[in-house]
């Protein structure tokens, strides 16, 4: 069953809040959405953005909570920023050390990187980041996330 557009934004909010609460402070992990398990892969969503923000100042050894919320309110941000600019469902995130990744499926692809790139330079300038798009119509980045955290 496709998503559909207009509940797209509120089921963001209520899902990422659920979905996330899965991960256990310090450590690296998967955390996939769960919510969006049965109904992937979704023709509608055919490209894969994927977002990685270092935090600056943090040692490899693993987040405090501190460096969590705050990698999960950037995150949060972004996908914000990235709604304005097209329907996306959030696919989930890894963090390894100071590193967070996350992963998104978008139906359009046209001027995201561009603004996406422009967006953590004015707002999170001194964070190292990288935003990259390809192809991924089967969600196989999806369903490696999922594999990864044993869903």
């Amino acid at each position: 069953m496709p998503f559909k557009p207009f509940l797209l934004p509120l089921a963001m909010l209520i899902s990422q809040a659920v979905w996330a609460q899965q991960a256990v402070p310090g450590t690296d992990k998967s955390v996939p959405n769960t919510l969006i398990k049965g109904q992937a892969p979704d023709g509608a969503y055919p490209f894969l953005v994927v977002t990685e923000l270092t935090l600056p100042g943090c040692k490899g050894t693993g987040q405090t909570a501190e460096q969590e919320e705050t990698h999960a309110s950037i995150a949060e941000s972004a996908s914000r920023q990235m709604q304005l600019l097209t329907t996306n469902v959030e696919a989930g995130f890894k963090s390894e050390g100071c590193k967070r990744t996350d992963y998104y499926y978008v139906s359009d692809t046209l001027d995201l990187r561009s603004v996406m790139n422009i967006f953590y330079k004015d707002n999170y300038g001194a964070y190292p980041h990288s935003v990259s798009i390809r192809p991924d119509p089967g969600w196989k980045a999806y369903l490696s996330l999922l594999e990864a955290a044993g869903k």
